[in-house]
């Protein structure tokens, strides 16, 4: 037994003096490289995705996506193959900001940029769970950010002991393409997501039942990642750190206001339409809405949204059993900007385009708000 033991310390040493000399590496805000074997997220019902939000795997199309048909051509569809030569450098981008969020603008077609970026995500260590090059959208997986292990003894565990230490937090991605105003641009949107595993019930011998919840997104993850794609894409490491550092600012001014009329609730944008556009926009990918379809020229995103009042009063399935049966209430909404040089009006429509009556339009607004103000 003796022998036993001494045999697994020496191997626990072994294992500790391989990870020690792997700190001595470059500090760095993001690594994903760890993260393809990790255990699947325990999320609460209420906070799971609305069904048939998963249909788009693995660059299925999406029935239904009019309006985006001709974003990308059958070229975007196609993938840079493992191996291939490096990407050439390229420096026709530049970084936009407005308020807290950010968005690259690339003088490429997005049939061109697709592959590129597909390739970056899987670079970086992490998995793809939803694409769709019609819709320009790529979503990762959860992955957990080894970079925030820590430092000293406890950085060198985890990378000796992989994904056997958990830091209890989990980063998901969503990047969208959008043609730019300008001919020939192709707006690139990055937003995070963010879990936290927290501790549930009371348990007296102190072994408790964990469960992930919802955390802020990280606007300093986005930068990171920002920066990282753009380093990616051709523009030297130097320059894109240069740009992500001047685009960091005060904080901007209270930009939204919710007005109440009589019945009917709405959000005003102090801002013109295009920039509203890509502000609720990106707000959207970084909440828990699933976006159908969207169509810029009208003002309308299609999303999806479920009322977390209206999940927790689902009945059980005893007492669905023996009551009557009612309707499933809709979850499909539109959310319509309407706006000017100078400002900008959001209004929640029911899925035919009538005025939402009920308390999920207030919700849905103070979400946005929450997010813009």
């Amino acid at each position: 037994m003796t022998i036993r033991f001494a045999r697994l310390l020496l191997c626990l040493l072994a294992a500790v003096s391989v990870g020690a000399c792997q700190t001595i590496a470059e500090k760095r805000k993001i690594d994903y490289k760890a993260t393809r074997t990790l255990p699947p997220l325990d999320i609460p019902p209420e906070l799971a995705a609305p069904e048939g939000a998963g249909d788009a795997k693995e660059g299925a199309p999406v029935p239904g996506a009019a309006t985006y048909s001709g974003f990308v051509s059958g070229e975007g569809k196609k993938q840079t193959a493992a191996g291939s030569d490096v990407l050439p450098a390229y420096d026709g981008i530049r970084l936009e900001r407005a308020g807290q969020i950010r968005w690259l603008v690339v003088k490429l077609p997005a049939e061109q940029l697709w592959p590129r970026v597909r390739e970056f995500v899987l670079d970086r260590g992490l998995i793809i769970d939803q694409e769709n090059p019609q819709t320009g959208v790529l979503e990762t997986d959860w992955a957990e950010n080894r970079a925030k292990v820590g430092t000293g003894m406890q950085k060198i565990l985890a990378k000796s002991l992989g994904t056997l230490y958990s830091t209890g937090l989990r980063d998901k991605y969503r990047i969208r393409l959008e043609r730019g105003k300008e001919p020939g641009t192709t707006e690139i949107y990055l937003s995070h997501r963010g879990m936290v595993e927290t501790l549930v019930g009371n348990d007296p011998s102190g072994i408790g039942e964990t469960r992930w919840q919802p955390r802020p997104s990280d606007p300093d993850l986005e930068a990171e990642m920002l920066r990282l794609l753009m380093a990616s894409l051709g523009v030297k490491e130097e320059k894109a750190a240069s740009m992500i550092a001047s685009s960091a600012g005060t904080t901007a001014p209270e930009r939204a206001k919710l007005n109440r009329e009589k019945d009917s609730i709405s959000l005003s944008l102090s801002e013109d339409f295009e920039r509203a556009w890509r502000r609720v926009g990106l707000v959207l990918d970084r909440t828990s809405f699933t976006v159908d379809d969207r169509d810029r020229s009208k003002g309308v995103y299609y999303v999806r949204y479920i009322d977390p009042d209206v999940a927790q009063k689902k009945k059980g399935w005893f007492r669905r059993l023996f009551s009557k049966k009612e309707a499933e209430p809709t979850n499909e909404y539109q959310i319509v900007l309407k706006g000017n040089e100078t400002a900008t009006r959001v209004d929640v429509l029911t899925r035919e385009g009538a005025p939402e009556q009920s308390g999920t339009s207030e919700r849905i607004l103070t979400l946005l708000y929450d997010q813009l103000k």
